[in-house]
C-alpha cells in the first residue's frame, strides 16, 4: 500500500466518499488518508514500465476517483501505485502541492506512479515538488491556468501524449528528442513547472 502521511494538528476532520473508497480530510480540505472501497482494494505487487526509465510500483488499484470538495493532499498520497483503470480528479481540487503549510510542504502526490489518462482540472493553480516524478502517464491534460515555479514536478518521468491547452499551439513544440520547448517556459517564475529536463514525452497535441 502507498505510504500515506498522517498529519497531527488536524482541524476538524471530515469524510468524503466516492467509488473508490473513503477520503479522510483536515478542517480545509486537505486530504490525509485514503480507505479504498472493498470492491476497490490496493492489491500489494510489484510491477514495472520500461520508458526512458524503469518505473516500479508496488501496489496496484483498479479506480482513483476523488470526490467533488477534496482540495488537496497529503505527502505521498498515492506514490507507488499503479492506477489500472480511471483516475478523476474534482474540480474543486486547488493544489497538488503545498496545500498543508509552507513548512509542510506536500511533496510526491502521484510520485513513482502508472497512471491512466489524466485530466488537472481547470480549478488547479499550484503544483508541487516532484508531483509526478518518476511516473509513467498515458495521457496528461494540462489546463491554461496552472501556475508553478520548477519544482521538479515530472522529472523522469514518460508522459505518453502531452495535451496542451490550444491557445499554445503557436508556442510549444516537441524538439526531436522529445523534449518541450515554448516561447513563454523558463526555470524562473509561474511557468518553471513546465521545465522538465530527463521527461520523455511522446507525443505533443492541443485541445
Amino acid at each position: 500500500m502507498p505510504n500515506i502521511e498522517h498529519y497531527n494538528n488536524l482541524a476538524r476532520p471530515t469524510t468524503l466518499e466516492s467509488e473508490s473508497g473513503l477520503f479522510l480530510l483536515d478542517g480545509r480540505g486537505f486530504a490525509y488518508s485514503f480507505e479504498p472501497a472493498a470492491s476497490n482494494p490496493f492489491v500489494e505487487e510489484t510491477g514495472s514500465v520500461n520508458s526512458n526509465y524503469i518505473i516500479e510500483t508496488s501496489a496496484s488499484i483498479r479506480t482513483f476517483i476523488v470526490p467533488d470538495g477534496v482540495k488537496g493532499f497529503g505527502n505521498n498520497f498515492m506514490r507507488g501505485s499503479r492506477i489500472i483503470g480511471k483516475i478523476e480528479l474534482p474540480n474543486s481540487l486547488v493544489s497538488l502541492g503545498t496545500g498543508f503549510s509552507n513548512d509542510n510542504p506536500c511533496h510526491c502526490v502521484f510520485a513513482n506512479c502508472v497512471l491512466p489518462t489524466v485530466k488537472l482540472p481547470n480549478s488547479l493553480h499550484e503544483i508541487g515538488i516532484f508531483a509526478f516524478g518518476h511516473t509513467y502517464i498515458e495521457e496528461l491534460y494540462i489546463p491554461k491556468n496552472l501556475r508553478s515555479s520548477y519544482g521538479r514536478q515530472f522529472k523522469d518521468s514518460y508522459i505518453g501524449t502531452l495535451y496542451l491547452p490550444k491557445a499554445w499551439e503557436k508556442d510549444a513544440h516537441l524538439n526531436r528528442n522529445g523534449d518541450l520547448k515554448a516561447s513563454f517556459i523558463s526555470f524562473e517564475g509561474e511557468w518553471g513547472y513546465l521545465c522538465w529536463p530527463s521527461t520523455k514525452i511522446g507525443e505533443l497535441k492541443f485541445y
